[in-house]
């Protein structure tokens, strides 16, 4: 199996046994000094255990599909709609990995917010498309 064939499994299994929050199979695809960051909160995570932890006692039910996803020798990058309650958004997320096994984690989540006006004249408005973001006020 190539690296990049080893680190397609990884990450399916690290997505897939999230979403079915199967708690043990997904700690088993990570790292023993894993490192998980959210820049837009400055905060890090580091090893199986409390990566485990975190994602066990997050709050809500949440829910999540990949909606993109690129994995190429030890690397790889995707966003998915994440869903807690009514609240919708979108995470970009990128992944090191290294022999089979999640090594780093990087999560963006980025806000919704209304576009600038001057460029309706170039763009269109409420698309449907694979990513899905709240939009202030509802819209």
């Amino acid at each position: 199996m190539t690296d990049t064939e080893q680190s397609r499994e990884a990450v399916r299994r690290y997505f897939d046994t999230m979403a079915a929050h199967d708690w043990d199979a997904f700690g088993a695809v990570l790292a023993d000094d894993v490192v998980y960051e959210l820049p837009q909160t400055a905060e890090r995570i580091t090893g199986r255990d409390r990566l485990v932890r975190f994602n066990r006692e997050y709050p809500g039910d949440w829910q999540l599909s990949v909606s993109r996803l690129i994995v190429d020798g030890q690397s790889a990058a995707g966003s998915m709609n994440f869903t807690v309650g009514e609240e919708e958004m979108v995470g970009l997320v990128y992944l090191e990995l290294a022999d089979g096994l999640i090594v780093r984690v990087t999560d963006f989540w980025p806000e919704a917010y209304e576009p600038p006006a001057g460029r309706e004249h170039l763009t269109e408005q409420g698309v449907g498309g694979l990513d899905r973001l709240s939009r202030p006020g509802g819209s």
